[in-house]
């Protein structure tokens, strides 16, 4: 089982936190409560959204979108995330990048994608 990670937006400035334990605590960014990301499933997603995944010699393959999703500043995928119970890694994707990563494949887990626009996207294997 992967860690429990728990993300968090701020309504103004969009800023994205990733959480491992919040302690009970509320947080706040720009004067306002951040907006806790429920993502939204394998099977969820659609077609631009839902990371797919590839195993091949000891390594993850992630693409974001069975079509290529956009990649402008101002609607695109910037990170995505593979967390196990061990570990979190996180690629960071520029604008105009595709929307893909190559993480080592040693664990089951979770795997993210965020977009900026339509928000979080899980899959798990």
């Amino acid at each position: 089982m992967a860690k429990k990670l728990l993300f968090y937006r701020c309504p103004v400035c969009n800023s994205l936190v990733e959480l491992i334990d919040n302690g009970g605590h509320s947080l706040t960014c720009c004067g306002q409560s951040m907006e806790l990301l429920v993502s939204k499933k394998d099977g969820e997603g659609d077609e631009y959204h839902q990371p797919l995944l590839k195993h091949r010699n000891g390594l993850l393959y992630v693409e974001v979108g069975s079509k290529p999703h956009p990649q402008s500043a101002e609607h695109q995928i910037t990170c995505i995330l593979f967390v196990t119970k061990q570990t979190v890694r996180r690629s960071d994707i520029r604008s105009g990048s595709s929307a893909t990563a190559v993480f080592t494949d040693k664990d089951h887990g979770d795997v993210y994608a965020y977009c900026n626009v339509h928000g979080l996207f899980k899959t798990s294997f």
